[in-house]
């Protein structure tokens, strides 16, 4: 027996209104798509904040991570925090360190030794994301030792007991400075398979594409 026009307008009324219902118990906006889900609760210290580490942290900040920038003189990061927005701040090396489960070197390569050297017990079991190139002509010998042993491999070691990722050296901060526009390939190695995903999700976050660079 068929049921009158307006008997089936009212319950399938009931039905969409069920649904809203459930979706709103459940937490869950029934117009929301996955592309207003948030990213996860990252903490990410930016240790250099030239135009790699501002770029990145910018990108990063304005997705909805946490981040903090960092260098010797962090009064003088204002305007790098004020481009990235409310989820930016400044802080000392000490403090980026502490306040980031995932850290990203962005500095002169020939620094990094001395940052082994004074910050590396800080360092362990932190996310390590080494973003750094080594230029004989700016670098000096420490760009020669780390070419002639593998600079992805030379610095891993220079930092024994992180999870250790070594990406965004491969490509030009310039192009990712609005975001890559999801073709910009952006080699990633690494020494530990979660942090891998990790470095594959920042790398997605700035509009690239992951690609898988050798074992370390």
């Amino acid at each position: 027996m068929s049921l009158p026009f307006s008997r089936l307008r009212l319950l399938r009324r009931s039905f969409l209104v069920s649904l809203v219902g459930m979706a709103i118990y459940a937490g869950v906006s029934p117009t929301a798509s996955a592309a207003d889900t948030p990213p996860v609760q990252r903490h990410i210290g930016i240790i250099g904040a030239g135009q790699v580490g501002g770029t990145l942290g910018r990108l990063w900040a304005r997705a909805g991570y946490q981040v903090m920038f960092s260098s010797r003189h962090p009064d003088q990061l204002q305007d790098v925090v004020a481009g990235a927005g409310p989820n930016a701040r400044a802080g000392s090396v000490d403090q980026a360190i502490a306040f980031g489960d995932v850290i990203v070197l962005a500095v002169p390569y020939k620094a990094e030794p001395a940052l082994a050297r004074q910050y590396g017990q800080a360092l362990k079991g932190k996310i390590l994301i080494d973003a750094d190139n080594a230029y004989p002509f700016r670098d000096g010998a420490i760009a020669a030792e780390a070419h002639a042993a593998g600079v992805a491999r030379y610095s891993a070691r220079l930092f024994p007991g992180t999870r250790f990722v070594r990406a965004f050296n491969s490509v030009n901060a310039s192009t990712l400075s609005d975001g890559g526009g999801g073709t910009t390939e952006v080699l990633y190695s690494y020494t530990d398979d979660a942090a891998g995903a990790v470095a594959a999700e920042l790398i997605r976050v700035t509009g690239s594409v992951p690609v898988r660079g050798h074992d370390l």
